[in-house]
C-alpha cells in the first residue's frame, strides 16, 4: 500500500524484529499503528485455558492496530512475529496525522483498507454464526487469498495449519480434517503433500 520510500522521508521509524518477538499485547495501550513492509506476524487471543485463537495473519504491506490505535484504546489481541525477521514501520499519533495531511492520496487508500478489513470481519463473522464447516473453510481460503493480493480462480498452496484454520474459523481441529478430506472428494480443492491446493 505505502512504499517504502515514501515513509523513510517522512522520518517514520522503520523497526527490525526476529522470529517470536512480541509487537503488542491483548489489553496494552495502543499507542502506536504499525505497517509491516516485510515479513509475517500472527494476530491472535488466549483463551483461559491458553488456547490460541488465530484471528489473522498480517502480510507484507499491511497494517495492523488501527482501530485501537485510531480510538485511543487497547490493543484487543495480541501480535507476534512469525516469519525469521520483519521490517515494520511504526508510527506515533503525531506522525500519523502529518504524514496522512501532507498525503491525502494515502489517507484514502488506508481509509479503503479499513473498510476492507471491516468488511471481511463482518464476512467472518457471518459465516462462523451461518455457514456450515466446508462453507466456512470455503471463505477462510477465500479470503486468505485475497489477503495475498491473489484473484479467487489463482490457485496456490495455501500455508495455513489445520489448527490455525481451526482457530480463524471457530471449529474444532477434528471437524477440519473431516471438512478438507470430503470437499478433496468432491474435488472443491486438492491436498498436495497434506497441504491445501485452492
Amino acid at each position: 500500500m505505502f512504499s517504502k520510500e515514501i515513509l523513510l522521508q517522512n522520518k517514520i521509524p522503520l523497526h527490525h524484529f526476529k522470529k517470536k518477538d512480541t509487537l503488542f499485547r491483548e489489553d496494552q495501550k495502543a499507542v502506536n499503528l504499525y505497517y509491516l513492509l516485510e515479513g509475517e506476524i500472527k494476530i491472535y487471543n488466549t483463551d483461559s485455558e491458553g488456547k490460541e485463537f488465530l484471528i489473522s495473519t498480517v502480510l507484507n504491506n499491511m497494517f495492523l492496530g488501527e482501530p485501537p490505535f485510531l480510538l485511543g484504546e487497547r490493543y484487543p489481541a495480541n501480535a507476534i512475529i512469525t516469519s525469521d525477521t520483519a521490517k515494520v514501520f511504526c508510527f506515533n499519533e503525531e506522525q500519523f496525522q502529518t504524514f496522512m495531511l501532507d498525503n491525502p492520496t494515502l489517507l484514502f487508500s488506508f481509509t479503503k483498507e479499513i473498510a476492507r478489513k471491516a468488511y471481511e470481519k463482518t464476512m467472518k463473522l457471518k459465516s462462523i454464526v451461518h455457514l456450515n464447516p466446508n462453507e466456512r473453510i470455503l471463505q477462510f481460503l477465500k479470503i486468505y487469498k485475497r489477503n495475498l493480493g491473489l484473484d479467487s480462480d489463482e490457485k496456490i498452496i495455501i500455508d495455513v495449519t489445520r489448527k490455525e484454520m481451526a482457530n480463524s474459523t471457530g471449529l474444532a481441529i477434528e471437524t477440519v480434517i473431516r471438512a478438507v478430506k470430503k470437499m478433496e472428494r468432491e474435488e472443491k480443492l486438492q491436498l498436495i503433500n497434506h497441504k491445501i491446493y485452492y
